[in-house]
């Protein structure tokens, strides 16, 4: 997008059965000093009070109900439905800073080639504060580097290494990237943010953002589980998501994604056994 147009946004948040947190969630929402577009709430077959709760919103959000299908068919409904030039990903029990989207999208301006806007934040629970930053350890050097524009290849090479990215409510992605790549893929129920950013970071350079803008709460009950478990969890779909990402790198690249794959193999039978 040109430097100088005010980009359009949507929040697109996700919810399942949590009703408790829905207001807290959508009231955050809806308070950002950049005000979105539109905030589409996406209920992905709750069978709690979630549905009456998103509905006392009014017309101040777009709500939409379907069957329970997992996160990424609750994301792909609501991508088919949103206007906005600049996607922002909202978890239903997660929390942003008040200039989370006004910073996302200054950087979006700043560096239009960009196919991923990534924030930082912390974790926390009830108790308080469970990590202090939300960018896993073969991210901290890139978000450390002078530059918040990270080449394609550099990004990628991360990412196939690790997703050092703890939520999808980190991150804002161009409609138009989405529009190229594909939607998200609900094959994957624990792991489909892995997929989603290999995919992006093959064809596009992303904007690491140093400001802790997200607050993501732990809950044991979560889609990862346990922290505990998370590891496993994490780890289980990873050899079948590198394996359908080779047919998207470039040959090149095979050799050294195919190592990572065997690795990601035995990481996967060792946790299993461990975990058994």
């Amino acid at each position: 997008m040109p430097a100088g147009d005010a980009p359009l946004v949507t929040v697109l948040v996700t919810f399942y059965n949590l009703g408790p947190l829905v207001a807290e969630t959508l009231d955050n929402a809806l308070a950002q000093t950049y005000p979105a577009k539109e905030v589409i709430a996406v209920d992905d077959g709750s069978t709690d009070d979630t549905r009456e709760r998103c509905r006392a919103f009014g017309d101040r959000i777009i709500y939409i109900q379907r069957p329970n299908a997992g996160s990424s068919a609750a994301r792909n409904t609501g991508l088919r439905r949103a206007r906005g030039a600049l996607i922002a990903h909202l978890d239903g029990d997660d929390l942003w800073e008040p200039d989370k989207l006004a910073v996302q999208v200054d950087a979006a301006r700043r560096f239009p080639q960009a196919g991923l806007i990534v924030a930082d934040g912390v974790e926390f629970s009830a108790e308080g504060t469970r990590a202090d930053t939300l960018i896993g350890p073969s991210g901290a050097s890139l978000v450390a580097a002078p530059s918040e524009l990270v080449p394609a290849e550099a990004f990628h090479a991360r990412m196939v290494a690790e997703n050092f990215i703890a939520t999808p409510s980190q991150i804002m992605v161009p409609a138009s990237v989405y529009r190229e790549v594909g939607l998200w893929n609900p094959a994957y129920r624990v792991s489909p943010d892995v997929d989603m950013y290999l995919r992006i970071s093959v064809r596009y350079p992303a904007v690491l953002l140093r400001d802790k803008l997200v607050r993501w709460r732990y809950s044991s009950g979560g889609v990862s589980g346990h922290s505990y478990y998370r590891g496993f969890n994490w780890v289980a779909e990873r050899p079948a998501i590198l394996r359908a990402h080779l047919a998207e790198v470039p040959p090149e690249q095979r050799p050294a994604l195919r190592a990572t794959l065997h690795r990601s193999l035995r990481n996967t039978a060792r946790a299993a056994y461990f975990f058994v």
